[in-house]
């Protein structure tokens, strides 16, 4: 079965998960794979948002009048 390590865990985050799998009566192994599962099957996740296409293309010379109106204003 695949595993993964988990290196630099805050030491805040590793009492909070210890604490929830003593409350739910785990290890804290099956804990993260509750919280995992969770996260993973929730709406929305692992979608991707929709693709930008609806933005025209700035050409240079907008980009130039933008930096030079904001630098005035300054």
């Amino acid at each position: 079965m695949p595993a993964v390590v988990v290196r630099d865990m805050p030491v805040e985050m590793h009492r909070r998960l210890k604490s929830a799998a003593h409350q739910h009566h785990r290890s804290m192994n099956r804990e993260v794979l509750m919280i995992l599962e969770q996260t993973l099957e929730a709406p929305g996740a692992g979608e991707l948002p929709p693709p930008v296409n609806s933005l025209k293309p700035i050409s240079g010379d907008t980009i130039v009048r933008m930096i030079r109106n904001m630098r005035d204003r300054g």
